[in-house]
């Protein structure tokens, strides 16, 4: 009895159209993917993510998305009283694009930039850069959302067309 209430209630939820925070409802058709990546910290996330979406990650697939270098800047928001910084704001921006697997762009350089402004207590810095750490780590996670959601909307018949002379056999 007890699975046909659970069931019951799963049923109900997809019915009235529940669907969990961060998931993309529509399949990737840009698969399989290759990964070609200077952020290796973001690889993991990235990867997750478009299988997450239905995609297929494959080392010789035609179509290849480049993630460039992560560019991670801090700034002072705020002084104190004592002209010392009380807030800082984390940048943390990363490029990408769609290549074909020669080599040849398929669509337009993009950035995610995203920004988080935390307080920063001289007394305790310890702390403070633990803090630093997590925030950037969550930015990281934003980002491969932000990608991946723009790569499952992506369709090949916007994608750029393969500009690299056909081999002579």
């Amino acid at each position: 009895m007890r699975p046909y209430l659970v069931a019951l209630m799963l049923l109900g939820l997809t019915a009235c159209g529940f669907q969990l925070r961060g998931v993309t409802p529509q399949l990737m058709e840009l698969t399989p993917i290759a990964l070609q990546s200077e952020a290796s910290e973001l690889d993991r996330l990235l990867e997750d993510g478009i299988r997450r979406v239905g995609g297929e990650i494959s080392g010789d697939a035609d179509i290849v998305l480049h993630i460039g270098s992560e560019r991670i800047s801090r700034q002072t928001s705020t002084l104190d009283s004592r002209a010392k910084a009380a807030e800082y704001t984390l940048i943390y921006e990363v490029d990408f694009q769609l290549r074909h697997a020669n080599g040849m762009p398929a669509s337009n350089l993009r950035k995610v930039q995203l920004r988080r402004t935390y307080q920063f207590d001289n007394t305790r810095i310890v702390g403070k850069f633990e803090e630093e750490n997590l925030l950037l780590s969550q930015l990281r996670q934003q980002a491969s959302g932000q990608i991946v959601t723009q790569l499952a909307r992506a369709k090949r018949a916007d994608l750029a067309p393969d500009a690299s002379p056909a081999l002579a056999p």
